[in-house]
């Protein structure tokens, strides 16, 4: 094998390769953002009831101190 064919086949071997590569992140890509958007309506009600829990503990420190 001349070492242009050498060149040729190893070029195409690493071609496939980052072409298989890139075929492989975009489908882990897309199941990602399909389980996020899945996910979405959970996270959202999860902050909520977080953020909700918050406010009443500052809404019980501001009384404490507007007691004083």
């Amino acid at each position: 094998m001349s070492f242009w064919e050498t060149f040729v086949t190893v070029w195409q071997v690493r071609t496939s390769v980052r072409i298989q590569e890139s075929i492989e992140d975009a489908a882990l890509s897309s199941k990602r953002q399909a389980e996020l958007e899945a996910n979405l309506p959970k996270i959202v009600e999860e902050v909520e009831k977080k953020n909700k829990s918050w406010q009443e503990q500052l809404d019980i420190q501001r009384n404490k101190g507007a007691k004083r």
